[in-house]
């Protein structure tokens, strides 16, 4: 879940950090302190530097990773590992028309004897950021280069913040932006993460799209309509192999309100995966209420409707791809938004501006007991495996319990604190070892 605490919002450090607004200090050069003197440094006229970064340490500890079905190069099961993630970044702006970003990223694991996951694991050193903007008009831009991106409730398109290598993507991109609307027109290409030193591969999948976001009535009536075109020979469904074009189109209704709020997403897939027909769709909602307005205590519910394959013999796919989606359930279990149907009751609570606690409970089905589970991101599928092809039509996969906490200690520094415990279900139970998963991770980040 992606959250950014008070303290942190008003010192303008963004999730995404090539949206951190630090403009009050723009044509300020006496005021500045520590590492505010690294904002705007003046390099000659209507030009200008900035620099900053990021380090997060977190550990892990999993009991019955994956519900104790890992593979047979894994020495165990259980898991305690140290992630630690450095990024540093510069923003030079050249007048009022050019913007360049660059930054590096540095990933690593420690403690684990179990072999690496390169593409959430480990990143020794790469070029994580770098992008070129021009602003030909005041309400046009174009945007060229490896960069971040996230679109709606990063259901389809983010840079996924929970594992510890961030996604990012090479990209060209056109974007507008009034007071009323918001279009992205995009071609971009996943960067596969690998482990060493700038050996990150590109142009394995191919996206095209448009995102756009009309306020219809602010605050009260926000419309998000897209339609995405994902070609790719990577994905695999009931562990067939081949060339997948699909075509995603959604629509998305929500608000911005202070008190209540919703949300209501729909999507409708269609294309070919080899010569089988896909007909696949998805229908995610999320209404929340701001019961205490002092504590910021909000109780909400969001639930999740999403296709899975009907019939392995009918020539039709109908398993939905999330493309790449954050990781839904957290990191606790890898389980994505394809074939599922979830319930998930939660609060959120500010007890003080610096606190942040986030707990929910998730109920989870197969929405197809002829198709498995797959990975959030990746669309891989995590069962059943290829030794126990649909051996049950159970569709319980469980519940999980999760606890998420953070703590400001001011605007820099922020420690965490989440905690998930996922009771396994008959389907899971039928396909494996089916074991509780326990899930404890602490972690520190500074950010300036």
């Amino acid at each position: 879940m992606l959250v950014l605490s008070t303290s942190l919002a008003q010192c303008q450090i963004n999730m995404v950090r090539y949206n951190d607004n630090f403009s009050n200090l723009k044509n300020d050069t006496i005021h500045k302190k520590g590492f505010d003197k690294l904002k705007y440094i003046s390099l000659f006229k209507n030009a200008n530097i900035s620099f900053g970064g990021e380090i997060r340490e977190q550990y892990q500890y999993y009991e019955n990773q994956n519900f104790g079905d890992v593979p047979s190069t894994f020495t165990d099961a259980d898991a305690k590992q140290i992630w630690q993630r450095v990024m540093v970044h510069t923003n030079i702006e050249l007048g009022n028309r050019v913007r360049i970003f660059a930054q590096l990223g540095s990933t690593f694991r420690f403690g684990n004897p179990n072999p690496l996951t390169p593409e959430i694991d480990e990143n020794q050193l790469s070029l994580h950021q770098a992008f070129i903007d021009y602003n030909f008009h005041k309400k046009w831009t174009a945007r060229l280069g490896r960069q971040e991106i996230s679109y709606g409730n990063n259901r389809l398109i983010t840079f996924r913040e929970g594992p510890n290598t961030r996604l990012t993507f090479d990209a060209a991109i056109l974007k507008y932006h009034s007071k009323k609307r918001k279009w992205d027109i995009f071609a971009l290409t996943p960067v596969i993460s690998r482990k060493g030193i700038f050996d990150d591969q590109s142009f394995e999948d191919a996206v095209v799209g448009i995102y756009a976001t009309e306020y219809v009535i602010p605050h009260k009536l926000l419309l998000d309509s897209y339609t995405i075109f994902f070609n790719s020979d990577r994905r695999k469904y009931n562990y067939a192999v081949g060339h997948e074009s699909r075509e995603t189109t959604g629509l998305r209704i929500y608000s911005e309100n202070p008190i209540f709020n919703y949300e209501i997403e729909a999507s409708y897939q269609d294309g070919k995966f080899n010569n089988q027909k896909i007909s696949a769709f998805g229908i995610n909602t999320d209404f929340n209420y701001k019961l205490v307005t002092k504590n910021n205590l909000i109780l909400g519910v969001s639930t999740n409707y999403v296709s899975g394959d009907k019939n392995q013999n009918d020539n039709q796919l109908n398993t939905y791809n999330t493309i790449f989606s954050k990781p839904p359930f957290g990191l606790v279990a890898p389980i994505g938004l394809s074939n599922i149907i979830s319930i998930n009751p939660y609060f959120k609570i500010n007890p003080t501006p610096k606190i942040y606690v986030y707990a929910s409970f998730n109920l989870l089905w197969r929405q197809s007991n002829q198709d498995g589970i797959y990975s959030p991101g990746t669309g891989a599928e995590t069962r059943p495996n290829t030794a126990m092809h649909f051996p049950s039509t159970k569709q319980n996969l469980g519940t999980l319990l999760v606890l998420e906490s953070s703590y400001s200690l001011n605007k820099h520094l922020t420690i965490g604190l989440d905690a998930s415990y996922f009771f396994a279900g008959n389907y899971i139970k039928e396909t494996g070892k089916g074991k509780d998963i326990v899930y404890v991770s602490s972690k520190i980040g500074y950010k300036f």
